[in-house]
């Protein structure tokens, strides 16, 4: 039972502990079909239920989530190992097995615990590690990366053209690339962002994303240093085949810009890449960025 109908359930029980009626809703409805609770009158407006629909009902979301649904909380997820102790149904309430790990790459050797692991001669994503397993990082500087494409292709990454006005030296040829993991609910990204700002004040922060609203929103609620971004951003009008499309999807980022630089004081360094973006009405991916082999340069995000 997932936490949706958990929830409706147990406020209609808590309502009527000794039985009573549910109208009919989408929520009943598959709470009759997936545990064969109540009956439906004869006009199916409402459904039925006893006590005794209640207490078995009780007794299957007991055996199955470890939990009285008259009165508990739903149960927060656990790993399907840990379910696998004490639950046939593995998956029950579980998170995806991949929620605990995290995709990292590197140009060069992988530098974590204090220990230093050679590079795969095969082109690959990189490694998936256990997150809480990395205890340290030695490299010089993270770098968030938004697109799994960029993990694969780290050495077409144009790294000839950093920023003159940082204050101290970043080799990003000896950096740690970071997957910002997908949007998808079973893959989500909530696990690499953890450990990006684990290392917040100890090392450099980058964060590496398309040039779109959307990049730069990212950039700036990832508590990075530092977004990584093209040296022209005027390159995002370069000739491509294809009608611009992704511009007018993103005006949920396009308003978040807009009320960030409402709040500013002084005019930030992202906001001048932002007026361009208007200006031209298009954007560019990381992907257009390494084919094309276009210089990029680090933009300080304003530390709030």
């Amino acid at each position: 039972m997932n936490k949706q109908l958990y929830n409706f359930t147990q406020d209609k029980l808590q309502n009527n502990r000794q039985g009573g009626q549910i109208k009919n809703s989408a929520l009943a409805i598959r709470l009759h079909n997936d545990y064969h609770f109540g009956q439906w009158d004869l006009s199916k407006k409402h459904l039925t239920f006893s006590l005794t629909d209640i207490l078995a009902l009780s007794k299957e979301i007991q055996r199955t989530l470890g939990v009285e649904i008259r009165n508990d909380s739903y149960p927060n997820k656990t790993s399907r190992v840990t379910n696998a102790g004490v639950h046939r149904a593995e998956k029950e309430n579980s998170y995806a097995v991949s929620k605990d790990f995290i995709l990292i790459n590197s140009l060069s050797e992988l530098k974590i615990n204090k220990t230093i692991y050679k590079s795969s001669p095969f082109t690959s994503l990189g490694n998936y590690i256990k997150a809480d397993e990395i205890q340290s990082v030695e490299h010089s500087v993270i770098v968030l990366v938004e697109n799994l494409a960029v993990m694969a292709n780290l050495k077409l990454i144009n790294l000839t053209a950093l920023c003159d006005e940082i204050d101290f030296p970043i080799d990003l040829t000896k950096a740690l690339w970071l997957y910002r993991g997908d949007v998808k609910p079973q893959q989500t990204t909530n696990t690499s962002y953890q450990f990006f700002r684990r290392f917040k004040g100890k090392i450099p922060l980058i964060c590496f994303s398309d040039l779109d609203p959307k990049g730069i929103e990212i950039a700036l609620t990832s508590q990075a240093d530092f977004w990584l971004t093209l040296k022209n951003t005027h390159e995002v009008a370069m000739a491509l085949l294809g009608s611009e499309q992704e511009w007018y999807k993103q005006k949920a980022a396009i308003d978040f810009l807009l009320k960030q630089e409402k709040t500013n004081e002084e005019k930030q360094p992202w906001q001048y890449s932002f007026e361009i973006l208007q200006h031209h009405k298009k954007t560019l991916k990381q992907e257009h960025m390494l084919k094309h082999k276009l210089e990029l340069t680090l933009v300080k995000i304003n530390d709030k």
